[in-house]
């Protein structure tokens, strides 16, 4: 018999269904049998820890930041199209892509996130960190 914390059913509500390893994709694909066991998983401990809200939050803020003083950070340009239409051409999904992978936030996201993990590593043992390698 599989137990889930009721508190750790508490933190995934209002997850985007990204956060949660990719939950529709697997669902849909019949990867996942299971949502108790699935959530169990070693991979979803990230998701229950007491700071994960606080990394959120942090990731946003940087999300925020332009590259240059007076450009449009990459937070303002997905708002910016979504306005203007919610059907994103694919041209502009790459562009948004390139974007994102030659910006500053993409790497301070980063940056981020392997500090946290480097930090809670007692308490999130299974995920990687560049030292790893």
């Amino acid at each position: 018999k599989s137990e889930l914390k009721t508190d750790n059913i508490c933190q995934l509500h209002g997850l985007h269904q990204q956060y949660m390893n990719c939950l529709e994709q697997r669902f849909d694909g019949g990867l996942i049998t299971n949502f108790f066991e699935y959530f169990n998983e070693p991979w979803s401990l990230v998701l229950y820890h007491d700071r994960f809200e606080e990394l959120r939050e942090e990731i946003r803020e940087l999300f925020g930041q332009p590259n240059q003083p007076g450009e449009e950070s990459i937070s303002d340009k997905v708002c910016q199209i979504v306005d203007e239409d919610l059907a994103i051409e694919e041209k502009t999904k790459q562009a948004l892509l390139e974007d994102y992978a030659n910006s500053l936030a993409k790497r301070a996201i980063e940056n981020r996130f392997f500090s946290y993990l480097s930090y809670n590593r007692y308490h999130l043992p299974h995920y990687a960190t560049r030292n790893m390698a």
